[in-house]
């Protein structure tokens, strides 16, 4: 295909949103040899610093997160909506692309509708087993669905089930994990001790983080931690650490995953969708801590999927103290035939075309339309 092709793809807020965009971003230039892809977010989140670092034009719309509670904050959120969906339309009139992708997120929502009102293909792709309000209020109006488990159709309004693809989550990393010692080394970390990997999030997560600060001091010396804590909580976890016997890597958000995926041992981490399909893609054990926020309590759904394949352990956030972490942790850790069984029962749920069946779908509605 030799003319000139014009995307958008809107997903943001969290990096669970974004990164499926970039691996299908990626997927579409690899096949559309000339391809100007723009992605639309919003400002001062996470999407303004992964999309640029990408080298994918960001543009942004103002729009505000739906409370679930009753309050004030609602009636901006609708103001948002109309001048987020006004913003949409001028930028979808003078950029005129041929296909609109939304990963998820509230800015998704605006752009899609937008597009649909100016008859422009629309694609949505949902990463988690419950969708979310996004998708759910938009399914009905685009032309094809992609979703990464097949329980997601029976909570979507949609009477034409041939909209439907199982393509599973695109995920944006390298197919394979680099060398161990040569990513170790990338870390300042030893070769010769356990790894421990711990983020929570494009966020980061205080309760993940300071449960591993209580854990720490009860933990082998011959345990060394890579750890994202999050912008938010980087100086305080930064100061707890300084006393600990513990070799530490620690930065606010680390952009380049496969080097943490390919030195780890062992993961702590939330459950979010995206999260899931690149532990299962590395192989990576992980203790799963599921987001009791989320919506429909989907990441403890997600988390149990695995954990009832023996591919993952749980330790839901309630029951989260110091001591069953760090009893966990030191079970696990050293335990190299346990580590490899749920190893290769974690690499049964990569779906290794995802962002490939995706840009195919990208493809036929530019074809057909």
């Amino acid at each position: 295909m030799n003319q000139s092709f014009r995307i958008v793809i809107s997903g943001g807020g969290t990096g669970g949103h974004v990164y499926p965009g970039i691996a299908i971003a990626g997927e579409l230039k690899c096949r559309l040899s000339d391809c100007e892809i723009v992605f639309v977010g919003v400002r001062h989140r996470i999407e303004e610093k992964i999309v640029p670092r990408e080298g994918y034009r960001l543009k942004t719309i103002h729009i505000q997160y739906l409370t679930r509670k009753l309050s004030p904050k609602i009636l901006s959120f609708f103001f948002s909506l109309i001048i987020g969906l006004v913003q949409s339309l001028i930028f979808l009139i003078r950029f005129r692309p041929q296909v609109v992708i939304g990963t998820g997120g509230y800015v998704s929502g605006p752009v899609l509708y937008a597009a649909h009102l100016l008859r422009i293909p629309t694609l949505i792709q949902e990463q988690n087993s419950y969708p979310g309000i996004t998708t759910k209020l938009l399914a009905p109006r685009v032309n094809r669905i992609h979703l990464a488990f097949e329980e997601t159709i029976q909570h979507l309004r949609v009477k034409d089930s041939s909209l439907f693809r199982i393509t599973g989550n695109p995920v944006r990393l390298p197919r394979e994990k680099i060398d161990r010692n040569l990513a170790l080394a990338k870390f300042n970390l030893q070769p010769d001790k356990k790894t421990l990997f711990l983020f929570g999030g494009s966020q980061g997560s205080a309760a993940l983080n300071e449960a591993l600060l209580s854990a720490l001091p009860q933990l082998s010396p011959e345990i060394q931690v890579i750890w994202q804590t999050g912008v938010s909580q980087f100086e305080t976890i930064k100061k707890g650490c300084d006393a600990l016997p513990h070799w530490i890597y620690l930065q606010p958000f680390i952009y380049n995953m496969i080097d943490a995926y390919s030195a780890a041992d062992l993961a702590i981490c939330r459950a979010g969708a995206i999260t899931i399909a690149e532990l299962a893609q590395m192989g990576l054990p992980a203790i799963l801590v599921p987001l009791p926020s989320a919506a429909e309590g989907h990441q403890e759904k997600n988390a149990r999927v695995l954990v009832d394949a023996n591919a993952a352990l749980m330790i839901l956030q309630q029951q989260l103290s110091p001591k069953r972490l760090s009893q966990t942790i030191s079970e696990l850790i050293f335990d190299v035939n346990r580590l490899d069984s749920i190893s290769r029962n974690c690499r049964t749920f990569y779906r290794e075309n995802a962002a490939a069946e995706i840009a195919d779908s990208v493809i036929e509605l530019i074809e057909k339309n």
